[in-house]
């Protein structure tokens, strides 16, 4: 007798474990063909995670319900991402390099959603993404107190502004620029504007 199915598709002989595993292992193949090439049929990204379309349709019936699930991915991800740093924690300076470097190793999949045309359609969850930066924000208030952050500007700017340096830096890296070189160049113009300063050495 086959093991019954659950609600979410898959038979309850399976672990959570597993499920949490194929899920996980599809969505990251998503991003990666979905990132070359947007019109990737479903077949392909089931072979880049190394599962039958059967299973993959089990888990995500269509590209609607695939790209939802990455939109639900990059939300926790950065959620956990940026609560795991403990920004309120530390040098203002040293806090913000951490930021900047946890949010640069989620390039691939923030920079693909990001560019998806139809953003809002897929159930974007936008309070659980605003959720997700209320440390950064937190982090800007004290570096503005503290004097590190101008004064001149909001926290809402701040933000856009990291967002907007961060896809530039994975763009760099994706046609070719060191990936360390992307990174250094994000902080450095994010901290310091694109302005020489002769005091201080240039890599």
């Amino acid at each position: 007798m086959a093991a019954p199915v659950s609600p979410s598709g898959t038979s309850s002989g399976t672990s959570s474990g597993t499920i949490a595993r194929t899920r996980r292992a599809i969505l990251d193949a998503a991003v990666t063909v979905l990132g070359r090439d947007r019109s990737a049929p479903m077949s392909e990204i089931a072979r880049a995670a190394e599962v039958g379309r059967s299973t993959l349709h089990r888990y995500f019936p269509d590209r609607a319900a695939l790209v939802s699930g990455l939109y639900v991915q990059c939300a926790e991800t950065i959620e956990r991402t940026v609560g795991d740093l403990q920004l309120d924690q530390g040098e203002v300076p040293d806090a913000f390099r951490r930021l900047v470097a946890a949010l640069f190793e989620h390039g691939q999949l923030v920079d693909f959603l990001f560019s998806e045309p139809q953003h809002n359609g897929y159930g974007w969850d936008d309070e659980r993404w605003e959720r997700a930066h209320i440390p950064m924000a937190l982090l800007f208030v004290r570096g503005q107190d503290e004097g590190y952050f101008a004064a001149e500007f909001d926290a809402d700017w701040f933000i856009r502004a990291l967002w907007y340096m961060l896809s530039a830096g994975w763009e760099a890296s994706a046609e070719g620029l060191p990936r360390h070189l992307a990174l250094d160049r994000v902080v450095r113009t994010l901290t310091d504007g694109v302005v020489a300063h002769p005091e201080r050495p240039t890599s």
